[in-house]
């Protein structure tokens, strides 16, 4: 394994062979940087490397953002693209629970991978959260395909239901960004 460097100022952690003058990530001085060694094991590191979680976290994001976009659309011009915007927020709004799910488990895989178990406060409320982020998802869901996509009430639903599951997904996003800064157990 490559010898590692970590800038005292801001934490970055970088090869040394790949370091300058400078912290890549804050510009400060080299000196600045000291030898740190990776408290993961390398199966550990490969597999986080892999970054699941946040790819498919950023695909349920995505998608709950678009599909509020595409409510908000279809409520306030409901004859403008008529059909072709409510099978287009259909296709959203049905896919939206699949992939909050995926977000939810990959987040359960990478909360092991990372902290060894995810039954920390932080990541209780992260899985609070995923269920209410997919409650908000499958409710519109029902709500899309179980009446009439045309009628006002349910255009206005879709818009509160999917404003709360992009809620979910900006709070589950600053907290996931808050466990970025935590330090790896061995």
């Amino acid at each position: 394994m490559a010898e590692l460097l970590r800038c005292k100022s801001c934490g970055y952690v970088v090869e040394a062979g790949r370091v300058g003058e400078v912290c890549p990530a804050c510009g400060v001085p080299r000196k600045m940087m000291e030898p740190w060694k990776d408290p993961l094991s390398p199966r550990r590191r490969f597999l986080l490397g892999l970054d699941l979680h946040p790819i498919v976290d950023h695909f349920s994001v995505s998608f709950a953002t678009c599909a509020f976009v595409i409510a908000v659309f279809v409520l306030l011009f409901p004859g403008f693209f008529g059909q072709s915007a409510a099978d287009v927020m259909r296709v959203f709004v049905g896919v939206l629970p699949l992939a909050v799910i995926a977000s939810y488990l990959s987040g359960l895989y990478d909360g092991r991978l990372r902290f060894r178990r995810t039954s920390t406060p932080v990541l209780r409320t992260k899985k609070v959260l995923g269920i209410l982020f997919f409650a908000f998802a499958a409710a519109a869901a029902v709500l899309t395909f179980a009446f009439d996509p045309f009628a006002i009430w349910v255009r206005a639903g879709n818009v509160v239901l999917e404003a709360a599951g992009v809620g979910c997904a900006f709070v589950l996003g600053r907290t996931g960004k808050d466990l970025l800064n935590a330090v790896f157990p061995g």
